[in-house]
């Protein structure tokens, strides 16, 4: 009996131990596969975040790019649009300077020609693209004739003492009435045409020889054309009689 109860203890002391190793091996081995699925999936979601933030780094250099491009398109357009600016502020001060000069000219003009002006031998505009001087043909010349009277060379070379320091165009337009041109004077002029024109090349000439350039005096004729009166009567007729010197500004 005593030997069969040191058996039996024998055989429960060894199956406690091998139960217990039993366990712990199965505890090892669940501990030791449970920790190897969960490295697995964390090295799995790694990876993933590793690819989503080289993605994302390269979106990034892309927009940054985009941005330079853009910052850069937009910096080219600003300089463009600031120089534009500039360019019609200076051209609107050109404007105006050349407004305030040539309001300056019809003042002075103005001036000089006072006593003409009283007499209505002379008519001075400001007008958009300059100044208009007018002068009636009587004044100037001797009726039918392209020769200049004492007063109109004096008030002429009034005129031209004031142009001969500026920078202005000056345009001698003749103009006659429509009554075509007669006797002998029709030998040399056979028509208005001729005769309006050799006009204004002789108020040309004295305005040259006051000072004047040359190079900024032009002579047309408009003959019987652009009437400012109307030719149905004599005081019409005088008014069509009549020499335009047009002062522009040159550009």
């Amino acid at each position: 009996m005593q030997n069969v109860s040191r058996r039996m203890k024998g055989s429960s002391l060894w199956g406690i131990v091998l139960t217990a190793f039993i366990i712990s091996g199965v505890a090892a081995c669940l501990n030791g596969c449970g920790s190897t699925s969960e490295y697995e999936t964390a090295v799995q979601e790694r990876d993933t975040l590793s690819d989503r933030v080289r993605r994302l780094e390269a979106e990034n250099e892309s927009l940054k790019g985009k941005l330079q491009g853009q910052t850069s398109t937009w910096g080219d357009r600003i300089i463009a649009l600031d120089e534009s600016v500039q360019d019609l502020d200076a051209q609107l001060q050109a404007e105006k300077d050349a407004a305030k000069a040539t309001r300056s000219l019809h003042d002075d003009l103005i001036s000089d020609l006072k006593s003409e002006l009283s007499a209505k031998e002379v008519k001075v505009d400001l007008m958009k693209s300059g100044v208009r001087v007018s002068m009636p043909g009587e004044v100037l010349f001797g009726s039918g004739s392209t020769k200049l009277t004492d007063s109109g060379r004096e008030m002429l070379l009034k005129v031209g003492a004031k142009l001969k320091d500026t920078n202005y165009q000056t345009v001698v337009a003749g103009f006659t009435d429509n009554v075509p041109v007669g006797g002998a004077l029709a030998q040399q002029y056979p028509s208005n045409w001729e005769l309006a024109g050799a006009r204004a090349a002789r108020v040309v000439r004295v305005l040259e020889a006051s000072g004047v350039s040359s190079e900024r005096l032009i002579a047309v004729s408009f003959g019987e054309n652009e009437p400012v009166g109307s030719n149905d009567n004599e005081e019409g007729r005088a008014q069509n009689r009549r020499i335009e010197i047009r002062l522009r500004p040159v550009e």
